[in-house]
């Protein structure tokens, strides 16, 4: 019988050298990630039901943070983790307000890392499909 596939991790970024740790980081886990750009391409892959994790880097993103964690909240099962600069409380604040499940600064994202992607590497869905990107 085949194990049932891991879930997927979206991460909306567009800061090119953490996007980097992030990815290398889930390739050493073993953890599926997949880089959007827009709430529209989130939209995408959140309708194929494979999406576990949608993590939102809230310095680099814009206002497509908040329509992207908003579109992930309307989804069951899908747990949204934002990160931003430490002296930024304004946009953490909005984040919790479109429904953010966890904010927390760039700092304490970074050393948590591995853990976070263990966490949701190991949880499984099942009839995916979906294998590494």
């Amino acid at each position: 019988m085949d194990e049932a596939p891991q879930r997927l991790v979206a991460v909306l970024i567009r800061d090119l050298i953490f996007e980097t740790k992030i990815t290398s980081t889930a390739g050493l886990l073993g953890v599926s990630v997949k880089i959007i750009r827009s709430a529209g391409e989130l939209a995408g892959i959140l309708d194929q039901g494979v999406v576990g994790l949608v993590i939102v880097d809230l310095n680099t993103a814009g206002p497509t943070a908040f329509e992207a964690i908003r579109l992930a909240k309307t989804h069951s099962g899908v747990r949204v983790l934002a990160f931003v600069s430490h002296v930024d409380a304004e946009l953490a604040a909005k984040a919790t307000e479109a429904g953010a499940d966890e904010v927390m600064p760039r700092s304490r994202f970074s050393a948590q890392l591995p853990a976070l992607l263990s966490a949701l590497g190991s949880q499984k869905d099942s009839g995916s499909g979906h294998k590494t990107v």
